[in-house]
């Protein structure tokens, strides 16, 4: 429950911000250019609170659909302008005003992403350190010349404060097919340089893992003690008797270092009698504990219902991807315009069908990520939002009618022609849009849907 409850609220508060911005852009815009907006509305359907005010008496409206919004401009659709507005109305002005009220909305979003990032850039992103833990034979890191405990100090001589602060970087010159150079400093102090050739990759497709996944090396991770910190009320932990402070030390005579090994052997004896080996204030003990089977990603797994102690010391020693206000500014600057390549390389690539349509997400996915980013905290969260943002604000720019792209696809005609699209054409773009959209939002909900059940 609580779950949803997190899923629900940050999907709310992320469409809110997100629908508002947006447009808030087109606003801003039309009144820039001079244009009279009737009516500024966020979300559809019958109005749940509405107040008009202002010189040009503009309607401020809430809708009851919170899943979307817009701006009612005079001259914009049906309606007859009165005598002495036509100068107020949209489709009296220029063409270059016109595509700039239109385009205002998209870019209001992008804008929306820069300041995001570079606000999360002053905070600083804490992550893991930039250490190699772990390296899978014969993989494109070992080809490569990664090693166990190597520390990576650059990528393309940018500075590695973090395991993953590069990694949208990464992910744009693997797309881009160009090649990645490492510094790195192993356990003997000598620093080396490691390069990985993109174009080995193959057809694999870019993985937001991409250290993981594509190249084959796992981070050093920080060592979690093996110690109960909460006990379950009536869970498998709590009918054998384990309680907070207690150590394991061994599950079935497999030797237990840290909670991450626990984890892993809970897991894979899911509805079967375990003996667990505890240390409770010096003295050994065992306990005999039957995990509770619960289906994770489609697989059967183990859990006995115990949380980890108190982590904050911990995470609170991890290192920080920080900037001064000059260059987080320009961080939040090249972190948008890399998002946006990235997303646009990968629409490309769906679109030529290097990468299936299960990729696709919806509501469902969408609401899921930000409440998980909203639980881990306001950080993560703002990342979400960014990274959301910047996928709102691109998706409006295709050209696709009823979208803010197909208008502009309409006004670079006409800037092209001398003369306005005509409604037939325009109707025909509408209805051709209408329902590309509608099939890209099933397969979307499919996919939702599909990930849902498969939990």
């Amino acid at each position: 429950m609580e779950e949803i409850i997190y899923s629900v609220f940050g999907f709310l508060v992320a469409v809110g911000v997100l629908v508002t911005v947006h447009e808030w852009g087109h606003y801003a815009a039309a009144r820039l250019v001079g244009v009279r907006v009737l009516k500024f509305s966020i979300g559809f359907g019958r109005s749940v609170w509405e107040r008009s005010w202002g010189v040009d008496g503009t309607t401020y409206a809430i809708g009851i659909v919170p899943l979307g919004g817009y701006v009612k401009m005079l001259g914009e659709g049906t309606g007859d302008v009165l005598p002495g507005e036509e100068h107020r109305a949209f489709d009296k002005k220029p063409l270059w005003a016109r595509a700039f009220v239109v385009s205002a909305g998209p870019v209001a979003n992008l804008w929306l992403a820069v300041m995001i990032y570079w606000l999360v850039s002053l905070i600083g992103i804490a992550g893991l350190p930039p250490v190699v833990g772990a390296v899978q034979p014969a993989s494109v890191a070992q080809a490569a010349g990664f090693r166990v405990d190597d520390r990576i100090l650059t990528v393309n001589e940018r500075e590695v404060k973090t395991w993953g602060e590069h990694r949208l970087f990464m992910l744009a010159q693997v797309l881009a097919g160009s090649p990645l150079h490492f510094e790195v400093v192993g356990t003997d102090g000598e620093n080396r340089r490691v390069s990985v050739d993109t174009g080995v990759l193959g057809e694999q497709i870019a993985v937001a893992a991409l250290f993981e996944k594509m190249l084959g090396i796992q981070p050093r991770l920080p060592t979690i003690p093996a110690v109960v910190g909460d006990v379950i009320a009536d869970s498998p932990a709590a009918l054998a008797g384990l309680v907070v402070g207690d150590r394991i030390l061994a599950i079935d005579g497999h030797k237990i270092s840290d909670w991450r090994e626990l984890v892993g052997q809970i897991s894979v004896r899911a509805d079967q009698e375990v003996v667990i080996e505890i240390d409770r204030q010096g003295v050994r003990q065992q306990r005999l504990v039957w995990p509770k089977g619960t289906m994770v990603n489609g697989v059967r797994t183990g859990r006995i219902g115990i949380a980890v102690m108190d982590t904050d010391e911990i995470f609170r020693a991890l290192p920080k991807a920080q900037y001064p206000v000059l260059p987080a500014l320009l961080n939040g600057l090249e972190r948008t315009w890399l998002t946006t390549s990235v997303t646009l390389r990968m629409a490309y690539r769906m679109i030529r069908g290097d990468i299936g349509s299960e990729n696709l997400s919806g509501p469902i996915t969408i609401g899921h990520f930000a409440g998980q980013s909203a639980r881990i905290g306001l950080v993560p969260f703002l990342v979400f939002l960014a990274l959301v943002s910047v996928s709102l604000g691109v998706l409006n720019l295709l050209p696709i009618p009823l979208l803010d792209g197909g208008h502009l696809l309409y006004f670079l005609i006409e800037g092209v022609t001398g003369r306005p699209v005509s409604e037939k054409v325009m109707l025909g773009g509408q209805l051709l849009g209408g329902g590309l959209l509608a099939v890209l939002f099933s397969v979307a909900i499919y996919n939702d849907m599909a990930r849902l059940i498969s939990l």
